[in-house]
C-alpha cells in the first residue's frame, strides 16, 4: 500500500504528513529534530491494518519554524490540531524520545483525543546524563563547527543503537531535515527537551490504555525512567527490549510493528 503526503494549514502552525495504511487511526510522532520519514520502515508493516500517519514537528521537514521559544506544550497543542485537522479523533498516539514527551502532555491536556498512548524510548523526567548529552549538541552548535549536522548525526550514531554498536545509517531527516541546517530550529528542540518535565501527579491524569516500551540498554531514556512512568500512570503496561537501545522501532521495525500493532488490535 502506497504512502501519501499533505501538506496541513491549522490554524496555528502548518506541517506535512504522509499517511499509509489502512484499519484504525495511528499519529506517530517523532523525536527531538527528526522527521516523519523515520517512521516509514514501521509504517510499511503496520499498513495492512493500521492507518498510519506520521507528521513533522515544527522546525523539522516543511514544518513552521519554531519561533521565540518552544516547550513540550507547545508541541503538544501542534499534535491536538494535527488530529482536530485530520477530523478522525480519538486516534491511537504513539511517540519516541521527544515524541514520547510530546505524547504524554497530549494525553493528559487533551484526553479527549487520545484513544491508546504507546511510549517509545522516552521519559516523563530528564536524569543528568540525558541533560549532559543535549548540552553537548548545544555547545557543537554554539561553537559554530563545520559541517555541524554531520557532526551531530555521526554522535547520534554511536550511542543510538544497542549492544550491536554503531547505527549503519541514520533517516535522511534525522537532525539534516531542511535544505539548509537551521541552528535556531534544532536548539528550539533542544530547549524544549531540557525543559520537559512530568510529575507523578501528572502522570497520573493519563487515562488512556498506554504501553510503555523500553530498550534495556538505552542511554539516553534509561530503563527506570520507564519504571517511573509504569509506577504513576495507571493500568499501564511496561515492556523492557533486551539488547535493544534508543531507536529500535527503526533498528527492529518488524518487532516493533508486532508490538504496536498488537496493542492497538487490543483497543480497537
Amino acid at each position: 500500500m502506497e504512502a501519501t503526503t499533505q501538506l496541513l494549514e491549522l490554524p496555528n502552525f502548518t506541517t506535512e504528513i504522509i499517511r499509509q495504511g489502512q484499519g484504525p487511526t495511528l499519529l506517530l510522532i517523532q523525536g527531538g529534530g527528526t522527521g516523519k520519514s523515520a517512521w516509514s520502515a514501521l509504517m510499511e508493516r503496520l499498513a495492512p491494518t493500521v492507518t498510519c500517519v506520521a507528521y513533522d514537528n515544527r522546525g523539522v521537514g516543511r514544518a513552521s519554524d519554531v519561533g521565540e521559544s518552544l516547550s513540550i506544550e507547545d508541541l503538544a497543542r501542534d499534535a491536538a490540531e494535527v488530529i482536530e485537522g485530520l477530523g478522525e479523533g480519538p486516534v491511537h498516539v504513539a511517540g519516541v524520545s521527544l515524541g514520547g514527551f510530546i505524547a504524554m502532555r497530549l494525553a493528559a491536556m487533551r484526553p479527549d483525543l487520545v484513544r491508546t498512548l504507546t511510549l517509545h524510548a522516552t521519559a516523563a523526567r530528564l536524569d543528568r546524563r540525558t541533560i549532559e548529552q543535549g548540552d553537548f549538541r548545544r555547545r557543537l552548535i554554539e561553537l559554530g563547527v563545520p559541517d555541524t549536522a554531520g557532526l551531530i548525526r555521526s554522535y547520534l550514531r554511536a550511542w543510538a543503537a544497542g549492544s550491536r554498536g554503531l547505527l549503519a545509517e541514520l533517516p535522511g531527516d534525522v537532525v539534516s531535515h531542511r535544505q539548509e541546517f537551521s541552528k535556531r530550529n534544532y536548539l528550539g528542540h533542544l530547549d524544549a527537551i531540557r525543559n520537559h518535565n512530568m510529575s507523578a501527579s501528572e502522570l497520573a491524569t493519563i487515562k488512556a490504555p498506554t504501553l510503555i516500551t523500553a530498550g534495556a540498554e538505552d542511554i539516553l531514556c534509561s530503563l527506570e525512567n520507564a519504571r517511573f512512568m509504569h509506577r504513576h500512570i495507571p493500568n499501564s503496561r511496561l515492556l523492557v527490549l533486551e539488547s535493544a537501545g534508543h531507536v529500535y522501532y527503526f533498528e527492529e521495525p518488524v518487532l516493533t510493528a508486532a508490538i504496536q500493532g498488537g496493542w492497538i488490535a487490543q483497543h480497537s
